[in-house]
């Protein structure tokens, strides 16, 4: 009995130590799952305001969807660029001003193309384009001679903001789903603080990867609100109510019968004669059986009279 006693304490050891062994790297697999959820989340919200930064020149006035960059407006990618670099930190401030007949700020093409290529990519070859892209749509004018283009110093209206809903990683690209929020609808107020707005529509912007790991934007296509924020529509589905109790016409209203002290209905029998007959009231007739009718009195006109009540009439009433 010893020895079998000795032989199973000698087993529980090593099996406590895998039991242990086992419990901790249980404990750092969940640990090391929750950081790396946390982390992803986490990654996932910087990545979204990274684009949304992106984007917001982009979508600013709200360029015509294309599938690949040979079918875009060019020139609304080129007012894109140019306002990429009006609002980044460097700004217009260190350009100078035209003398001639275009008042503006004078920008190289050349500044303009390294915005361009960070927001398109080298998919299309600007430094080719610059004398064809008609700009005037845009207050915008290209001057050949200094290889510049002059820009208005007027405010303007943007039309749309980026919100990123989702990301969705393709082989080397990131389709990004993206809401367009119109600016005017942040003047909504709730409770005197500004409340969120939903987007005008939504957009599946596709980024690709280009030299140096940096990502432009390849496409801009439509597609349903409800894909984008992953719901579905619901039915309207029929509301089943309780039948609403009316009251009945008035033609189809019934008396109710009058009742005793008890509670009895009292019912009024017909006056009958000694036949058990009953007996109706006849009209009034004259000695030849004419009906006796009471018209109204007239005057020699034909205007009805009316007799009126007077204080001397009561008067001699009261002297008869």
């Amino acid at each position: 009995m010893a020895a079998k006693k000795r032989k199973k304490n000698k087993l529980a050891f090593p099996l406590g130590v895998l039991t242990v062994i086992l419990a901790i790297i249980g404990l750092v697999t969940v640990v090391g799952f929750s950081v790396d959820t946390v982390k992803n989340l986490t990654d996932k919200t910087a990545q979204k305001k990274e684009y949304e930064e992106m984007l917001k020149p982009v979508v600013l006035f709200d360029p015509d969807p294309f599938d690949d960059l040979t079918q875009a407006d060019v020139s609304q990618l080129l007012n894109s660029a140019v306002w990429a670099l009006l609002m980044s930190d460097e700004g217009a401030d260190k350009y100078p001003y035209s003398e001639g007949e275009n008042f503006g700020i004078v920008v190289p093409q050349a500044d303009i193309e390294k915005y361009f290529v960070s927001l398109f990519g080298t998919e299309i070859d600007i430094a080719s384009m610059h004398s064809s892209i008609d700009m005037s749509g845009y207050d915008i004018t290209y001057d050949a001679a200094l290889k510049s283009y002059i820009l208005p110093i007027t405010g303007v209206e943007s039309a749309y903001t980026p919100k990123v809903y989702d990301i969705e990683k393709q082989g080397s690209s990131l389709i990004l789903s993206v809401g367009y929020i119109g600016n005017s609808s942040w003047v909504q107020v709730a409770d005197g603080e500004y409340t969120a707005p939903e987007p005008d529509k939504y957009m599946k912007i596709t980024l690709r990867e280009r030299s140096g790991g940096m990502m432009y934007v390849s496409s801009i296509q439509s597609t349903d609100g409800q894909e984008v924020i992953g719901t579905t529509q619901r039915r309207e589905e029929p509301v089943e109510t309780e039948p609403v109790e009316t009251l009945p016409a008035i033609a189809e209203t019934q008396s109710v019968p009058a009742t005793d002290e008890n509670g009895e209905i009292i019912t009024t029998e017909a006056l009958t004669d000694e036949n058990g007959e009953p007996i109706t009231e006849e009209p009034l007739t004259d000695e030849n059986g004419e009906v006796i009718t009471t018209e109204p009195l007239t005057d020699e006109n034909g205007e009805f009279v009316t007799e009126e009540i007077t204080e001397e009439a009561i008067e001699e009433e009261n002297e008869e």
